[in-house]
């Protein structure tokens, strides 16, 4: 997990710790936060048409940004690397594995265990356990 993700998750348990309605919303805040992997999938149809219809339109070499961003799709599917990263995360977006490890940890000081981890795709998340960075 990148360092600076790592840091983020710590500041905002510890600023939600013992504040129940704080976790809550925190908590509706991460349902509707986009990972990784749904902006590059979401978006890929988006930059593809643009793409064609810019390289129609504008310039034959224009199709060569949908096919980029089309390969990264294949090997995010194939082998988990994802080589527009970097920048999705300068634009402040995390995996869907880090925003769980976020929700399970905001769901264990809730207390409330019963609920457990959800799932993503319908698999479930593997307790590799939570570590958070204490200053």
């Amino acid at each position: 997990m990148d360092r600076r993700v790592e840091e983020s998750i710590g500041a905002q348990l510890r600023s939600c710790a013992g504040n129940r309605r704080r976790i809550t919303r925190r908590l509706r805040e991460l349902d509707d936060e986009w990972d990784l992997e749904s902006v590059l999938e979401s978006k890929a149809s988006i930059v593809t048409a643009l793409g064609v219809i810019a390289g129609a339109v504008v310039n034959r070499r224009a199709p060569s940004v949908p096919v980029s961003w089309a390969a990264s799709v294949v090997r995010l599917a194939a082998n988990g690397l994802l080589p527009v990263e970097p920048l999705l995360r300068r634009l402040g977006l995390r995996s869907s594995r880090e925003i769980e490890i976020e929700r399970m940890a905001l769901t264990i000081m809730l207390g409330d265990l019963d609920r457990g981890p959800a799932s993503l795709a319908g698999r479930r998340i593997p307790d590799n356990g939570i570590r958070v960075v204490r200053h």
